[in-house]
């Protein structure tokens, strides 16, 4: 729930993180958030189809776009810092934006989908 409060913390990442650790200790638990009504249908998009919404990823994007920005104002010219954390967050953008933003055309329509029993 961190990440769905704190502005600029991705609460996707968080929310794959709960999903696997529940699919590992409480079916119950994973039944819940994979059904979820707000959450569900991304973490089924990604885990069927390796995909992330358009709105997600306008809104990462942002939000990366957000914290280099900031933290160019904060950081003295050449930090090694900023070096560093400006291509970690390049490479996270390319990774967002080379996956698909929908699920193929064949599968599925997984916005109204029930969970499947594990």
């Amino acid at each position: 729930m961190i990440g769905a409060i704190v502005p600029v913390m991705p609460s996707m990442v968080f929310l794959l993180i709960a999903l696997w650790c529940f699919s590992k200790g409480s079916e119950r638990f994973h039944t819940w958030l994979y059904g979820h009504r707000i959450f569900g249908p991304s973490l089924r998009l990604w885990s069927e189809h390796r995909a992330i919404p358009r709105r997600a990823k306008f809104e990462t994007l942002g939000g990366i776009a957000f914290s280099v920005a900031i933290l160019v104002a904060l950081t003295p010219g050449g930090s090694t810092l900023l070096f560093v954390y400006s291509g970690i967050n390049t490479v996270a953008a390319l990774f967002i934006l080379s996956r698909p933003s929908s699920a193929p055309e064949s599968a599925p329509d997984l916005t109204h989908s029930s969970p499947q029993p594990a």
